[in-house]
């Protein structure tokens, strides 16, 4: 087996250094197929930690074909540093989420330059997995379209959702959709909480990815966590928003089981100091996303839950 890395340039600063994404390419020297694996498209969505874990397992268990790993798939999102908070999610100059500039143009903006060379990448590989965080959330696998189902079962998580881009068209221009369109099939995973580090969730994500080599044939009998018992197949959440701005505080956790008529979190009025409302459920389902704050803006995105 050998290792290549190489610098791929997308770039320029205005100080006239140069931006390059780094590209691992682990070939097992054996004929088989390749898979393709990028993070880091949103600065401060931390999945590397599974790759680092992947990479360790696979020197001793790559049997076949060739893995590409591209850890940081947006070094231009990861500079865009406040304080101790990188805001990667969206282009600052652009103000365009960095995953909608699909499938890329080489002669537009830096964001369409980035999307074209990650494109050129993942459209020669036989499958594709790309790698997001989101919120304070549990794992789980977005598909785009029926035909990717196969593939989340193979992966193995426990909630597995489905976006129609025909409903949400904003998501036409993913790297995921954009691939499809060539031939590509193609998972995304939200591997938990935005910059965290949650070791259950990292094995969750690394087991599920080890299955997806064992399906293809890039691995063989190393053993591998089987997947999860139960699979969730979902196509819509239900959300709360803050009815006004003020503190927030959860009454429920991630993953815990919600009744209709449970508090669901504590809203606390500013304007009025010591009145604290209970904020009640009016569904019936398990607590999947949450927002990584006490203070929220009228409107605001609170709590995710997926009804059951």
């Amino acid at each position: 087996m050998r290792v290549y890395k190489e610098n791929i340039n997308i770039g320029q600063t205005p100080m006239g250094n140069e931006l390059s994404i780094l590209k691992y390419t682990i070939d097992s020297g054996n004929p088989g197929k390749t898979i393709y694996i990028q993070s880091g498209t949103h600065g401060g969505e931390v999945t590397q930690w599974i790759l680092h874990e992947l990479f360790s397992y696979l020197q001793n268990n790559l049997k076949r074909g060739k893995l590409i790993l591209v850890p940081n798939a947006n070094p231009v999102s990861w500079l865009q540093r406040n304080y101790f908070s990188t805001n990667g999610k969206f282009d600052m100059y652009m103000g365009k989420d960095w995953n909608r500039n699909f499938p890329g143009d080489e002669q537009g903006s830096l964001g369409e330059r980035i999307a074209s060379v990650l494109f050129e990448q993942a459209r020669h590989a036989d499958f594709v997995l790309d790698l997001h965080t989101s919120r304070w959330s549990l794992p789980f696998a977005i598909y785009f379209n029926k035909e990717m189902k196969k593939y989340t079962e193979v992966f193995g998580l426990e909630y597995n959702q489905f976006i129609d881009t025909t409903i949400k068209t904003s998501y036409k221009n993913t790297v995921n959709v954009s691939l499809f369109a060539v031939g590509v099939p193609s998972l995304c995973i939200e591997c938990g909480g935005h910059d965290a580090y949650e070791p259950e969730n990292i094995e969750l994500v690394k087991n599920g990815i080890l299955r997806i080599l064992k399906f293809f044939g890039l691995i063989d009998n190393a053993p591998i966590a089987t997947a999860a018992e139960q699979q969730i197949f979902y196509d819509k959440t239900i959300t709360y928003t803050a009815s006004k701005g003020g503190l927030i505080r959860l009454a429920k956790k991630l993953g815990e089981y919600v009744q209709k008529g449970d508090v669901l979190y504590y809203y606390y009025d500013n304007n009025d100091l010591g009145n604290i409302q209970n904020i009640i459920a009016k569904h019936n389902g398990v607590v999947f996303k949450i927002s990584p704050t006490h203070i929220y803006w009228t409107g605001d995105e609170v709590v995710q839950l997926i009804e059951q």
